[in-house]
């Protein structure tokens, strides 16, 4: 499965080195092979950040695989929030437009990890989503339109996201990372009769320090419980502030 990383600090920092190799480590076939997982997380990966400006979100995207890039560079980043996603197909697809982060111009952007079955998506009601849910082979696009449709009669994105799970099909995880300038939600919703081991949220907060990855990075790490949503609802607060939440589905 997809893998995915936030690290999110009250002052600006850069990602230390001893916490991104572990994760580039868990990108690559040595990592999975005996698991009997087929394939490497070779179909692209992307990350985004908030500069020390705070004023904009830049977001990068490659089809090259993570481990064959200068992924050392992420630790120059001095931001207060980075966020990581190495993408893996099993179907052997390979398109930038499917690398994440999934940005479709809406409220939130979003990184997913886990499947959905394509074909139990509802009809939107959202004409501009419908047609992007229509047109697309990704289910990780279908999730973040029909989230975005569902807030639109929601009063509020953990409503819409237990409305989102009620409808769907997920054949492994909906875990996902909704985000944009401002906040972030960290959605783990994992199907239990599937391999748990790939579909998965951990996470570790110290003092001034959030990581929430897919992996286990730390000693203190701790797994995120089935069926949770943590959410950042100030990104550019001068303390951390987390709100955590049951999803009811």
């Amino acid at each position: 499965m997809c893998r995915m990383l936030i690290h999110y600090s009250i002052q600006p920092k850069t990602l230390p080195i001893e916490i991104l190799k572990p994760f580039i480590k868990s990108c690559h076939w040595r990592y999975l092979k005996r698991y009997n997982l087929a394939g490497h997380h070779n179909a692209g990966w992307g990350f985004a950040y908030i500069p020390l400006d705070s004023r904009k979100l830049i977001i990068k995207r490659t089809l090259n695989p993570i481990y064959h890039c200068k992924w050392e560079d992420l630790t120059k980043i001095k931001t207060r929030f980075l966020l990581v996603h190495a993408r893996k197909t099993l179907f052997g697809e390979k398109r930038l437009e499917n690398v994440h982060p999934i940005n479709i111009k809406g409220q939130y952007i979003l990184v997913h990890n886990g499947t959905i079955n394509m074909k139990s998506f509802p009809s939107l009601n959202d004409n501009r989503l419908q047609a992007i849910q229509k047109n697309t082979d990704l289910d990780t696009r279908r999730y973040l339109c029909t989230i975005l449709d569902n807030l639109k009669h929601q009063g509020n994105l953990k409503e819409a996201v237990e409305t989102t799970l009620e409808d769907i099909q997920v054949n492994s995880a909906a875990n996902a990372f909704v985000f944009n300038l401002h906040e972030c939600h960290i959605i783990k919703y994992q199907n239990s009769g599937y391999n748990a081991r790939h579909t998965t949220l951990f996470i570790d907060k110290s003092s001034g320090e959030l990581l929430i990855s897919t992996t286990p990075l730390t000693p203190n790490t701790l797994e995120i419980p089935n069926k949770s949503l943590i959410s950042i609802p100030d990104l550019l607060n001068d303390k951390i502030s987390l709100e955590f939440y049951k999803l009811h589905v």
